[in-house]
């Protein structure tokens, strides 16, 4: 016959056991959520470089005189600011300056919120 011991765990030595699973777990998923919110903003970099890119690309094939006289509310530009805040999360800003300098060249500004740590920016020069 087996002593009482022998026989099983006991209901301290189970809820331990319990307590370092759940513990385990929640660890576990506190790392998946990071990882998700990285993952995230990760994308909208990627995002947001590609359409500075795409834009830069597109400014290098204009003249100099063609972008000057391009409004700020011109069609080209305001489609390309539609692109950036329907790629990046609400409250994506976007807007091309001419940077003054010899050579002639603009700086593309792009910013868009992160979850907890204020505005991410991306500044891409360009030089024509």
């Amino acid at each position: 016959m087996l002593s009482r011991r022998q026989r099983g765990f006991t209901l301290v030595e189970a809820l331990a056991a319990l307590a370092l699973m759940l513990a385990g777990l929640a660890g576990a998923g506190l790392a998946l959520a990071r990882s998700l919110q990285h993952e995230r903003e990760s994308g909208n970099r990627r995002a947001a470089l590609r359409l500075a890119a795409s834009l830069a690309d597109e400014l290098r094939a204009l003249d100099r005189e063609a972008f000057e006289s391009l409004e700020p509310d011109a069609p080209a530009l305001m489609a390309w600011i539609a692109s950036v805040t329907a790629a990046l999360p609400a409250g994506s800003t976007a807007r091309v300056e001419d940077d003054g300098g010899t050579p002639p060249g603009y700086l593309i500004f792009i910013e868009w919120p992160v979850a907890g740590a204020g505005l991410q920016r991306l500044v891409l020069p360009v030089t024509t």
